[in-house]
């Protein structure tokens, strides 16, 4: 093997970036405070879907490195929790494919009739969903069973730790803002839905519509997640009765199926915003890379940047 690598941060980009240095020959070290399954990605909805993004072709070249990553472990979902379900996304007026939709096997337009009132258009593509935190087990015992390392410590000073270890990859979401002096990150509360899946519910539907206010139905294998809000600046944890229920009314007008949905649990996670993903070499600290700053794209993006932050470091260390 070659020199050894330290990735801080445990949730979803901190293991795929572990696992791809291990795919490249590296040993691996992971620290982080949390469990991966008390991290922030626990709580996401965990579809593949570029949300409220402009077209971007490294945005596009990322998530597609991710696609084909997930559609592969989709190939054991008992043990990945990885499965390919149909994504059936809305739009207000007629609209041609959207722009990401080019990178796919497939693409179907929907019949006008088959689009709920308020709607003109509709494509259905395949696309890959997770149960989240089966998804991060699945990864973290890949990591471990190849002899990886994973610390459970905070991390106070990434110069220091790059000093000791000669190579890290800093995966810290939001702590970067912290960790790295990062004043661009912000938070973004979102708040989903559990909920028992109601018979017959087989796919996934999205309204993309209010960047406030996103609405998606993602099928899973023994629930549903209903979504959701996008709520800048927010960082409370109590969710107030009428979100929950203006989530619940906005999917029953997506999906009607999901209208008497039994409502499991309450999720809420803080998703680490950044006007652009930062996959770099830091200017002034040797050694170290950063890859944080992915909102509520660490799904989509994870592989693609876990792939060109292995290559910064490999151009460096």
């Amino acid at each position: 093997m070659t020199a050894p690598v330290t990735v801080v941060g445990g949730g979803v980009t901190g293991l795929t970036t572990a696992l791809e240095l291990q795919d490249r020959g590296r040993a691996v070290t992971l620290l982080t405070p949390e469990l991966p399954h008390h991290t922030t990605s626990v709580v996401a909805a965990a579809i593949w879907h570029p949300f409220f993004q402009r077209p971007d072709p490294l945005y596009l070249r990322r998530a597609t490195t991710a696609l084909h990553r997930l559609t592969a472990l989709a190939a054991d979902p008992a043990a990945s929790g990885v499965r390919v379900r149909t994504l059936t996304e809305f739009f207000p007026t007629a609209t041609q494919a959207p722009w990401w939709t080019r990178e796919l096997p497939e693409r179907h337009r929907a019949r006008p009739a088959d689009c709920p009132p308020g709607y003109a258009s509709a494509w259905a593509v395949p696309v890959p969903v997770a149960d989240a935190a089966r998804y991060l087990a699945h990864l973290a015992e890949r990591f471990a069973a190849r002899g990886g390392r994973i610390e459970h410590r905070q991390v106070s000073d990434l110069a220091a730790e790059a000093a000791r270890t000669g190579a890290v990859v800093n995966c810290t979401g939001y702590g970067s803002a912290a960790l790295a002096g990062d004043r661009s990150l912000s938070l973004v509360r979102g708040v989903v839905l559990r909920c028992a899946k109601p018979e017959g519910l087989h796919g996934c539907w999205i309204d993309d519509g209010d960047p406030r206010r996103p609405t998606y139905v993602v099928e899973r294998e023994h629930d549903a997640v209903l979504g959701g809000t996008a709520d800048p600046g927010l960082v409370a944890t109590a969710v107030p009765e009428e979100t929950v229920a203006d989530i619940l009314a906005r999917c029953a007008r997506l999906v009607p199926a999901v209208a008497d949905a039994r409502v499991l649990e309450v999720r809420v996670g803080f998703r680490p915003a950044r006007g652009t993903v930062r996959v770099e070499r830091d200017p002034y600290i040797p050694g170290l890379v950063h890859n944080y700053g992915h909102g509520g794209a660490g799904f989509t993006l994870s592989w693609g940047c876990a792939a060109d932050a292995a290559d910064l470091l490999g151009t460096t260390h």
